[in-house]
C-alpha cells in the first residue's frame, strides 16, 4: 500500500499543521523529554490527517551558520542532536515496535545522513570535507542514536564526502548502516537527488 509522508522539519510542516521552535530553539532548552512529549502530539495530528510517516530533521549538525537550513540542525554538539534525535523517533514512533501501529503514531525517517550541515561556504548540498574520524565522532552518533531508538528509516543527504555523493556511498548507506549498524529498515532519497547524480 502507498505510505504517505509529511514533513517534520520541527512539528508538523503543513497547511494548519502544529510546528514547534526550530531545532536550534528546542536544542538549546537541553530538554529531550519535552520534545518527546511535542512530537508525540505531532504525530497524533499527522496519522489523524491519514498520513503514515513523518520524515524527521534531526541528523544534521552545524558547523556553518551561513548555511540556509541551520535551524534544522539541534545545534553544533554530537551528543545533544544524538538525544534529540532519539527523543523524536520515541515521541512519534512510541517506544515499542508495536506502538508504531497504534493510531496516534507515525513511522520516522530521519533526515539527513549525513553531514549536510558542514558544506563548504556554506552552500547547501555542497561537498562535505571530512574525513572518517570526524565522520564517526561528529556526524554518525545521532544517526546511531537514532537507529537504537527504532526509527523507520533514513534519508540520504545531498552533499558529497571526500567526493562521493552520500545518495550513491555505498560504504555509507550498506557499510555503516546496514552491514555495520544492522539496520533493515527504510532508506529514501532526497527530492530529485537519484536525478542530480546523473
Amino acid at each position: 500500500p502507498v505510505l504517505l509522508t509529511e514533513e517534520c522539519p520541527h512539528g508538523h510542516q503543513a497547511l494548519d499543521g502544529t510546528l514547534l521552535p526550530v531545532n536550534l530553539a528546542a536544542g538549546a532548552t537541553w530538554n529531550p523529554a519535552l520534545l518527546q512529549r511535542a512530537y508525540g502530539y505531532a504525530a497524533a495530528e499527522i496519522r489523524s490527517r491519514g498520513a503514515h510517516v513523518g520524515l524527521v530533521s534531526a541528523l544534521d549538525i552545524l558547523h556553518d551558520p551561513r548555511w540556509g537550513r541551520s535551524e534544522e540542525c539541534y545545534g553544533e554538539d554530537p551528543y545533544l542532536a544524538a538525544r534529540f534525535t532519539e527523543a523524536a523517533v520515541r515521541g512519534m514512533q512510541g517506544e515499542t515496535p508495536e506502538e508504531m501501529a497504534g493510531p496516534d503514531k507515525v513511522a520516522v525517517v530521519l533526515k539527513h545522513l549525513c553531514a549536510q550541515g558542514t558544506a563548504q561556504g556554506g552552500r547547501n548540498a555542497g561537498p562535505a570535507p571530512i574525513g572518517e574520524r570526524e565522520l564517526r565522532e561528529i556526524h554518525l552518533p545521532a544517526a546511531m542514536a537514532g537507529k537504537a531508538a527504532g526509527a523507520a528509516g533514513f534519508m540520504a543527504a545531498y552533499n558529497e564526502i571526500d567526493g562521493v555523493p552520500c545518495h550513491a556511498n555505498k560504504r555509507l548507506l550498506t557499510g555503516i548502516l546496514r552491514e555495520e549498524w544492522g539496520f533493515d529498515g527504510i532508506v529514501m532519497a532526497d527530492g530529485v537527488a537519484i536525478d542530480r547524480l546523473l
